[in-house]
């Protein structure tokens, strides 16, 4: 049998094999088969030993078919120049008529010219824009399952060449006006990116263009699906309300309907806050409050949403792996297989070790072929791509700085020291003073124009471009009038008109000068020197920003590379006799969940996981501030970040990758809380948005003043030190002068970059600042704390029962075995306790049988049981309130004991017994919960700084008091026996009634809590502070997260918040105080006083020392150390 290799060119898909299959049949119908590879573009023939291979005839009929061949058995069989010429023709032709692949790109193009053609007609066409195949390799994208059922799209921008508050307004005043169906759009300076929320994935593309036609650089980050659960807010006035009673009259029969998800009734102000899921149902939530006997009245109904952004799925850059994963059947799902023109292949798979893991598939991908290389590729993140965009924008600022420096030096020689430095007599001075060329133009003023020409077309374009870009973007169809008069520009703008004025002036001078008859000295009087040193010192201010804001943007980032980018993998173990292999390094990208991985002494944790084998101390000071070495055996916890500081390893089973592990969600809560505005940066915002065009009428203002003066005769002849252009010149450079001073930058950076250091000085001391400035702003003026008990105030986790009374004829055995199995049915700590200690006392088997059991909401269990001598009995657990609702009888003694046991700031659990129809108590149990050691020093420091301290509680009255005079809180400032909704009203209580500090209409209330019970509360206090653990951090409701439990946490917050937003008034106060100084300086108004005034050239300087001084002033904070801390070292 013969074989012969056959390379073809042009075999795309499986319609190109099935038709090369059937060539070869027709051309060779002695043929024995052929087998066909995609591929490698070759086609392998075999034939009978006594038949040969007709190569014109193949490749006849090949070309007829659409295809052409390369060469038989590497031997090239191509035509000439013109028969190639012909056949590619023909070839091509045929080609398309049978390849789906090439049909479908030819379709492809064909929809690029017409969307192309529709966008240069102006029709509105709707076909979708493309993506350069640049943008598209770094942007998640969806499967078409997902596509079917995702209505919104979070689009990611990284923007550069944004310097200021005045650059972001100007972003997002154009894009929220050029797409007004945006849900949502918020820019951050700060990490130089962009985040829009849409519902049209075309958007994205749209949004990337408007925002470089303003004259910034953008790139598309990402585009992810959005999950959103649309809901409603309905708040109405609810009428005829007079007690508790009657509130919850109306929760309870408006909370069981279907379409409620929430319900909150005040009272005090007869009105309700209730969140529906269809707003179809308005009418019959009305109709279910007015059947209650109340009287409704809707007074807003507005939409609100909960949005969840899906996760990414692994990028693997592999060669032909299509069929392979496909093996795998429903465990891995191919999202974007691979392509001739894509050697990258998208894919999400359902890790199941060991059969289902990135490892298994990479060596099953490396074992189809030696030529294939695997390589996981990460898309660029967004803080790598606003590094990169601030480092290009850095080197575009430093290659214009370069130029201008080498032209300053002989700028400075000739103008500066020839012109001024220089005796009037010296004869290097009296040289540059002659005329030459044209009429009364002096060497100097030719020499200055030609340094001074190159800096303002190829030094300064980075202002003019920017500018122009701005003030064109105004003038698009839509924009207000007001916007286009009131709230234009940016600093790059006030950068531009003042070298352009100064520029323009001087070549108007030089054009005068050469009209004028020469003398002796030609003339002088030009600004090209001042556009030459204005440039050096606007770059060099340019500069120094940024690098300065990369500093602060880093200072959140950098929390991220705590985390190593390897781990020593354990393969080979036995789980039965705990024994563990030897371990090998391998990159982090390689492991999965479930696997076992080893940390050697003075090793960093890679990821989060539980200790399976061994004991060692690390140090967690990376994520809680506290540097005191933290022991952890078999069972606990351990997290990324975290070092094995003692001097034995151990074996960690992994819990949570690399984008899931604590570490990854304190970056992600700190990153989203800085999106979060102060009001304080509102009002930076608004002035901002202003600056520029009152700074440009006041420069036109100072000129007109100025000229004024001149031409009617009230200003001396003195005055007027320049050879030539008169007053209109000489009043010029005070214009110029106002123009570069004025500085909107400093005031726009001055609260971001203060907040943005405070969130990440927050999160290096344990506290997530998740409300971002608003929350530093309200933390700063608080003044009510209110504490929960169980879990804040004490311990929490599972209280122990430490007494026991029985008052009952029966056995005690079986008054054990009903309370233990009627607190089945409940999951209350206080539930779990009661049950621990009957199973340590109780070892002989049930005879009771619990007919059922029903929870009643903050009271107790109330259920039945069936005894063996007295039949069915019902019987009643939970306090004392609860035992009087269902009139069981409490003994005198038992009274007193109970009474002592509270004001030892116990917990009572009472279970009662209706037997011949009368209830009474049988057993009484009373359970301790540790107050923290750390609880009275807090509350008493707490109220040394002026801070009233309160304690909001479900326990009884007596308890609640005990525990509040364990931990110095007074008695009156105690809240008992309040269920966990009610709690908020409580809340909303004290903002009205507390003490408020100077200057507020009401008291600020922080509630500390454990983030989920309490969340009703934590919502509605002013500042919400959660203690959680890394499972409760994304789902608190709270302003601020403790990432330790313990309150010591809460001093170092209020002291960082009030630190923080204190250096946001004394930067915000600077950059005032600075422009409301500076800018009259510049516009002369010293100028009576010994001809004193600020030349543009020092107003440059000025100008830029002044945002470096407000961002230097907020690097400062990185040196904070909170007092606590100290005084926990010492």
């Amino acid at each position: 049998m013969k074989r012969y290799i056959l390379t073809v060119d042009d075999i795309h898909c499986s319609s190109c094999v099935e038709k090369i299959r059937s060539v070869i049949t027709e051309a060779m119908p002695s043929s024995l088969g052929s087998q066909i590879s995609i591929e490698d573009k070759t086609a392998v023939v075999f034939l009978p030993d006594d038949a040969s291979l007709d190569r014109e005839a193949l490749s006849r009929k090949l070309v007829e078919g659409g295809f052409k061949l390369v060469s038989i058995d590497d031997i090239d069989v191509t035509e000439g120049w013109f028969e190639k010429l012909l056949t590619n023709w023909k070839k091509t032709r045929s080609h398309k008529r049978i390849c789906k692949e090439c049909q479908k790109k030819q379709k492809h193009k064909k929809h690029n010219h017409m969307s192309l053609r529709s966008a240069i007609t102006g029709s509105t066409s709707s076909l979708e824009k493309q993506v350069s195949t640049s943008d598209l390799s770094n942007v998640t994208t969806l499967t078409p399952e997902d596509e079917k059922q995702v209505e919104e799209y979070r689009a990611q921008f990284s923007i550069g060449g944004m310097s200021c508050a005045s650059c972001s307004n100007s972003i997002t005043s154009v894009v929220t006006s050029e797409f007004p169906q945006l849900l949502d759009f918020a820019v951050d300076l700060m990490n130089a990116s962009a985040v829009a929320v849409i519902n049209d994935k075309r958007l994205a593309n749209q949004i990337q263009e408007v925002i470089k036609d303003t004259g910034f650089t953008c790139e598309l980050v990402e585009l992810l699906p959005v999950q959103s659960s649309r809901c409603w807010k309905v708040i109405a006035s609810i009428g005829g309300m007079t007690c508790s009673s009657c509130v919850n009259a109306i929760t309870q029969q408006v909370e069981p309907l279907p379409f409620v998800e929430s319900v909150k009734i005040d009272l005090l102000s007869n009105s309700a806050t209730i969140i529906i899921n269809d707003v179809n149902k308005t009418g019959a939530l009305k109709e279910t409050i007015e059947d209650c006997g109340f009287d409704y009245d809707q007074v807003e109904l507005k939409e609100v949403r909960h949005a969840t952004i899906a996760k990414r799925s692994r990028t693997v850059h592999l060669q032909n792996i299509n069929n392979v994963l496909k093996e795998y059947g429903d465990s891995i799902v191919i999202d974007d297989p691979i392509s001739l023109d894509n050697p990258y292949i998208k894919f999400t798979y359902v890790p199941d070790p060991p059969n289902v893991t990135i490892r298994k598939v990479l060596e099953q991908i490396k074992e189809i072929s030696p030529q294939f290389e695997t390589e996981i590729v990460h898309p660029m993140s967004l803080e790598e791509r606003s590094m990169l965009m601030t480092k290009k924008e850095q080197r575009k600022i430093v290659f214009r700085l370069i130029l201008t420096f080498v032209v300053a030096i002989p700028t400075f020689i000739l103008g500066i020291v020839g012109m001024s430095l220089l005796p009037k007599h010296n004869h290097f001075r009296m040289y540059l003073h002659e005329p030459m060329w044209v009429g009364a133009v002096s060497r100097v003023t030719w020499a200055n124009f030609f340094l001074a020409t190159p800096v303002y077309f190829f030094a300064d374009d980075l202002f003019h471009v920017k500018a122009f870009k701005e003030v064109s973007s105004l003038w698009r169809t839509g924009v207000p009038w007001t916007r286009r008069l009131f709230k234009f520009g940016s600093m790059n703008l006030l950068m531009c008109l003042g070298t352009s004025i100064a520029y323009f002036a001087s070549i108007a001078l030089l054009i005068l000068s050469a009209r004028t008859h020469p003398e002796s000295e030609g003339f002088t009087t030009t600004f090209f020197d001042s556009v030459v040193f204005l440039t050096f010192f606007l770059l060099i201010g340019r500069l120094l920003d940024s690098i300065s804001k990369s500093r602060t943007a880093s200072a959140v980032s950098l929390l991220g590379d705590l985390r190593p980018s390897t781990v020593q993998l354990i393969e080979q173990f036995d789980l039965d006799k705990r024994s563990f292999g030897d371990d090998q390094t391998v990159s982090l990208d390689l492991v999965e969940a479930g696997d076992f991985v080893r940390i050697q002494p003075g090793m960093a944790c890679a990821v989060d996981g539980i200790v399976f084998d061994g004991e060692s101390s690390f140090d967690e000071s990376a994520l809680t501030g506290e540097s005191m070495p933290v022991k952890h055996g078999v069972g606990d916890q351990v997290y990324a970040g975290t070092v094995n500081s003692a001097g034995s390893a151990v074996v960690v089973k992994i819990t949570a990758i690399e984008g899931d592990s604590l570490l990854d969600n304190i970056v992600a809560v700190v990153k989203e809380g800085q999106l979060h505005r102060a009001p304080v940066e509102r009002v930076a915002q608004r002035i901002t948005g202003v600056f520029v065009p009152v700074v440009t009428l006041l420069a036109v203002i100072t000129w007109v003043i100025w000229l004024s003066l001149g031409l009617s005769g009230s200003l001396p002849d003195s005055y007027l030190d320049i050879d030539i252009g008169g007053w209109t010149i000489w009043s010029l450079q005070f214009a110029v002068a106002v123009f570069v001073i004025a500085c909107p930058c400093g005031i726009g950076l001055a609260a971001p970059t203060a907040l943005y250091m405070g969130s990440g000085l927050a999160a290096k001391y344990g506290v997530l600042a998740r409300g971002g400035g608003e929350a530093f702003q309200e933390g700063s003026k608080v003044n009510i704390v209110c504490f929960d008990k169980t879990g804040t105030l004490t311990e929490g986790g599972e209280p122990k029962i430490v007494d026991e009374e029985i008052t009952s004829t029966l056995e005690r055995p079986q008054l054990l075995h009903i309370i233990r199995d009627l607190e089945l049915n409940s999951g209350h700590p206080l539930a779990t306790a009661v049950r621990n200690y009957c199973e340590e006392v109780i070892t002989d088997a049930n005879e009771n049988w619990i007919t059922g059991a029903s929870e009643v909401s903050g009271r107790g269990i109330k259920g039945g049981f069936k005894d063996t001598s007295k039949g069915i009995m019902e019987a009643y657990i939970g306090n004392e309130k609860f035992m009087a609702e269902n009139g069981a009888a409490v003994s005198d003694n038992l009274t007193e004991k109970i009474h002592r046991w509270k004001t030892e700031g116990k917990s009572v659990i009472l279970l009662s017994l209706k037997t011949d129809e009368t209830v009474s108590v049988h057993l009484a149990l009373s359970a301790a919960d540790k107050i923290r050691d750390e609880s009275k020093t807090v509350v008493e420091e707490l109220t040394k700084r002026g801070i009233d301290c309160w304690l909001i509680s479900g326990d009884n009255e007596t308890t609640a008091k005990a525990v509040a005079q364990q931990v110095s809180i007074p008695t009156d400032h105690v809240i008992s026996e309040v269920l966990p909704q009610e709690k908020s009203d409580k809340i909303q209580w004290l903002q009205k009634s507390g003490n408020s500090k100077k200057g507020y209409s009401r008291a600020i209330v922080a509630m500390v809590g454990d983030g989920v019970n309490d969340a009703p509360s934590l919502t509605m206090a002013d500042v919400g502070i959660a203690i959680g653990s890394g499972s409760d951090i994304a789902l608190s409701s709270a302003e601020f997260v403790l990432l330790k439990s313990d309150l010591n946490a809460i001093l170092i917050l209020i002291e960082i918040s009030k630190t923080v937003f204190n250096r946001v008034k004394f930067n915000f106060f600077w950059a005032l105080i600075y422009n409301c100084i500076g800018i009259p300086v510049a516009a002369g108004v010293i100028y009576p006083y010994n001809n004193s005034r600020l030349d543009p050239v020092w107003a440059s300087l000025a100008m830029a020392l002044s945002s470096v001084s407000v961002v230097v002033s907020s690097l400062l904070l990185k040196f904070y150390r909170p007092k606590k801390l100290k005084q926990n070292k010492s």
